[in-house]
Order: structure tokens, then sequence, then C-alpha cells
């Protein structure tokens, strides 16, 4: 992919913008975050580890 061209005339940007949908800046809160479901805890299985059941000596 490469660069062709560049727009710079500001009204043709504004042109293409409002066409876009995309001119009028819309201030508006963040989504607010649902969590359905907490995080569950870590369970962890050592029944594979290589380290001897009795810890390092």
């Amino acid at each position: 992919m490469h660069i062709i061209s560049f727009i710079e005339e500001l009204d043709i940007i504004e042109q293409i913008l409002r066409h876009l949908g995309l001119w009028d800046i819309r201030n508006h809160d963040p989504p607010k975050s649902v969590i359905s479901d907490p995080i569950p805890e870590l369970v962890y299985d050592f029944s594979d580890s290589q380290i001897p059941a009795g810890g390092w000596h």
C-alpha cells in the first residue's frame, strides 16, 4: 500500500467528514463498565509439577 496523495484543503476535508458524520464533535460520557460475573479465583494445580513434594532443600 502506498500513499498517492494528501487532502490539505480544509473545506474539502470538512465536506468529507460531514458526509461521513464525523465533523461535529459529540462529547459523551465513557461507557459504563458492566461486570456480570466477578473474576474467579486462580486455582493452582501442582499435580504435574517437577518440583519434589518436599520442596527444594
